[in-house]
């Protein structure tokens, strides 16, 4: 599966819940309900790098214009921005309709940037399936910049850039990264958790008298010789010394 995804079909505002009726009504069902609309705007322009755009599959399908087009740069014009619960939707209408769904995990950064002196957003995006992806150096981004409609003029209307920007927050937020891991999962780093006793967690195994009590956290017993001190052969020393508690290093020093 494609990190982003081609599409030729127009999104509709009927495809969407607006944002106002969700936030007002309870849904009767949260499974197959619409995804939310956050934010939508019209006639924006997106810059990027003329060859990384046009060797993306989902990307190849704008029409760039000509005008704007350089060795560095090139402008998608008369695009409609789609801010939605389940993707980020960039679609052009004219000259054919083509656009791309963008999940939010493979927009790997996103902020406010300023072009020319208007201020745009600007956007990391992750061209790989995150699932086949096996080192850092394999990774493919493209980075576009959105302008606001008439940025090329004397007024620019960059309102809608700080609503995108918000919007694409709020959105990021309920698509987590899967490695983030799930609220309530154990902290197996937390001392203790696995067991294993460290100088962060040695005083939850000792006694008033500074005793091993042989308990783990949860009660779970330590099993057979936790906390003895067993001494081993040195080459420098020879044969019977230790190095523990009766010899050259205390691994540990009971407190009580």
């Amino acid at each position: 599966m494609a990190s982003l995804r081609h599409s030729s079909t127009p999104p509709k505002l009927d495809d969407f819940t607006p944002l106002q009726e969700h936030q007002e009504q309870t849904p009767s069902t949260f499974f197959g309900a619409k995804p939310v609309l956050y934010s939508h705007h019209a006639g924006v322009t997106i810059s990027a790098p003329p060859g990384k755009l046009h060797s993306d599959e989902a990307f190849a399908n704008f029409h760039t214009d000509s005008e704007g087009t350089s060795e560095d740069e090139v402008l998608v014009k008369d695009v409609e921005v789609w801010v939605s619960s389940e993707n980020l939707i960039l679609f052009q209408n004219i000259p054919k309709a083509t656009g791309v769904f963008i999940p939010y995990p493979s927009i790997a950064l996103h902020g406010i940037t300023k072009k020319n002196g208007v201020e745009a957003l600007l956007m990391n995006l992750s061209l790989n399936d995150a699932e086949t992806v096996n080192a850092d150096e394999d990774i493919e981004v493209l980075e576009i910049i959105v302008l606001p409609p008439s940025y090329d003029t004397g007024a620019p209307q960059t309102s809608c850039i700080q609503e995108i920007f918000g919007a694409m927050n709020t959105c990021a937020d309920l698509h987590p990264d899967a490695d983030e891991g799930e609220e309530g999962d154990p902290d197996l780093t937390a001392p203790g958790a696995t067991g294993w006793i460290t100088a962060d967690n040695m005083d939850e195994f000792l006694d008033e008298n500074g005793n091993f009590v042989g308990t783990v956290m949860g009660g779970e017993d330590l099993g057979p010789g936790a906390g003895t001190v067993r001494p081993r052969e040195s080459e420098e020393e020879g044969e019977g010394a230790t190095n523990g508690v009766n010899g050259h290093e205390e691994k540990y020093q009971r407190t009580g």
